[in-house]
């Protein structure tokens, strides 16, 4: 399946070389996860980081949700302040 990412911040010098805008098209196996894409793009997680945004198809999602074909999915690095 292929999903269209976007990602911001720091977190844009994971997305590949014909990355345009920001955005690229990831091709991931039937029933990934974002947590496997995070993997693919070469993104850690770690839990107690900071405050991550994940926006699959314009909501708000968490690692664990499950990627359809043709979805679109921002991540936004984690933020600092308080």
């Amino acid at each position: 399946m292929q999903v269209e990412v976007k990602l911001f911040g720091h977190f844009r010098q994971h997305l590949p070389k014909d990355a345009v805008n920001g955005k690229a098209v990831i091709t991931l196996p039937e029933g990934a996860t974002v947590l496997r894409l995070l993997d693919a793009l070469g993104i850690p997680f770690e839990q107690d980081e900071g405050v991550w945004m994940i926006v699959v198809n314009d909501e708000e999602r968490f690692v664990d949700t499950p990627l359809k074909d043709g979805d679109q999915v921002s991540l936004f690095p984690p933020l600092p302040g308080g």
